[in-house]
């Protein structure tokens, strides 16, 4: 038994010392691919607020939807995002031209240094160029329209599920009561009263 375990102990190879100079560095993002992240991010943010704003109007008031009525919502959710990277970009060149003055590696990922100069250029330059393309989408009719008629999808669904999830718990322990049906009338005014007004109310806060 003794010259079995010898011969696996020995037969294992020996572990080689870490080596941080064999690690493949990542390749740096593009300025295109960091923009296209960018106005996707920011779509999407967008989108949620058109999204919110159809939700609260669904069930607040009785008017049909109307693509036209959310459309300056959509520019306006656009152009604020917009001034917030315009902003933003302000921030990183003062940081860059304070950065610029220090040499040494940064204490933190916050610590910037004159060896981050290229890297805060890039950023800078990407909240410059994001800025300035949700503007123009803010003011491209078509791309509005798609961006409302996205969120109306969105604000559906998320009625939609809101109504189900509550027709499934009528439909499970009430549903085997004896007076279900009597009073399934004032169970689905409670679920507007009360579940779509819950809704209603937490979309409103956006």
């Amino acid at each position: 038994m003794r010259w079995f375990r010898r011969r696996r102990e020995s037969a294992a190879p020996p572990m080689r010392p870490f080596d941080e100079s064999q690690l493949v560095s990542p390749m740096p993002t593009t300025l295109d691919h960091a923009l296209d992240e960018g106005i996707m991010i920011a779509e999407y943010a967008a989108r949620m607020t058109v999204k919110n704003r159809i939700v609260v109007d669904a069930i607040r008031t009785e008017s049909g939807f109307d693509a036209e009525r959310y459309l300056p919502v959509a520019a306006d959710a656009l152009r604020e995002l917009a001034d917030e990277s315009d902003a933003a970009g302000a921030r990183i060149a003062e940081e860059r031209e304070f950065a610029v003055a220090l040499d040494g590696q940064g204490a933190h990922i916050h610590d910037y240094r004159a060896v981050d100069d290229l890297n805060l250029r890039r950023r800078e330059r990407v909240a410059e160029e994001l800025a300035r393309a949700l503007r123009r989408q803010a003011d491209d009719e078509e791309a509005l329209r798609g961006l409302v008629e996205t969120s109306r999808d969105d604000a559906w669904h998320e009625i939609g599920s809101a109504i189900e999830a509550s027709l499934d718990a009528f439909a499970g322990v009430e549903g085997l009561k004896a007076d279900y049906e009597r009073e399934k009338p004032e169970r689905l005014n409670l679920l507007i009263r009360r579940d779509l007004a819950r809704l209603a109310e937490e979309r409103s806060g956006y």
